[in-house]
């Protein structure tokens, strides 16, 4: 399956019924003709009462290929660091916790942008690249145009001892080191992407519990 987040409702991607079944206010639709998919995703972003529609098909990745073309398609990268006693670092931006993340460059690995990113956002450097945690999806738009952005998200580690300082610039107010037992609080409050990061960072445990 595929997640596709907008806000705090979901474009999902899958070859099966089951899970799609279990709430009422979803919407579950077999896709049987691709023209289908401009009209089902628009009817989606318009109708706020769905809280998620299920695209069903066979053949998962080509159902995603064309989901993708309803959209201007950009990539992202990111990253969830952590300090040797376990704190990790996030910002505020745009009233929620989230984390450090942007835009990949011309002839930018993701890597590099993640890297790039977080130093940039957060005002340190000499982080360690570690390994790649997950890849996730989400839909924003402005005026004219709908966005699909992917964002590769990396863990990273930071032994120095400089103080973050927020991009104030990028709409960033803070930028600060959170405790284990303070992720608990904040998790339900963040985008449903930075929660699906968090879920695979710590092995699935979404509370956090180490």
């Amino acid at each position: 399956m595929i997640k596709i987040f907008f806000n705090d409702r979901m474009l999902a991607l899958s070859d099966s019924w089951t899970e799609s079944a279990a709430d009422a206010n979803v919407i579950a639709h077999k896709v049987t003709k691709k023209s289908d998919i401009p009209t089902l995703v628009t009817a989606f972003l318009e109708t706020a009462r769905w809280r998620a529609l299920w695209l069903i098909s066979e053949d998962v990745q080509t159902l995603f290929e064309d989901v993708k073309k309803v959209f201007t398609y950009v990539e992202a990268a990111g990253g969830l660091v952590r300090k040797p006693t376990g704190e990790v670092l996030m910002i505020y931006r745009n009233n929620r916790w989230d984390l450090p993340k942007g835009h990949r460059e011309a002839n930018e690995s993701p890597e590099e942008t993640a890297l790039r990113e977080v130093e940039e956002e957060c005002g340190i450097a000499d982080l360690q690249l570690f390994r790649r945690i997950t890849a996730t999806y989400h839909i924003y738009r402005d005026s004219e145009h709908a966005f699909l952005k992917r964002t590769d998200w990396y863990a990273m580690g930071y032994a120095g001892t400089a103080t973050p300082a927020p991009q104030t610039v990028e709409g960033i107010s803070h930028a600060e080191w959170k405790s284990i037992s303070e992720l608990p609080a904040i998790l339900p409050t963040v985008y449903c992407s930075v929660y699906e990061v968090f879920c695979a960072a710590f092995d699935g445990d979404c509370s956090v519990k180490i």
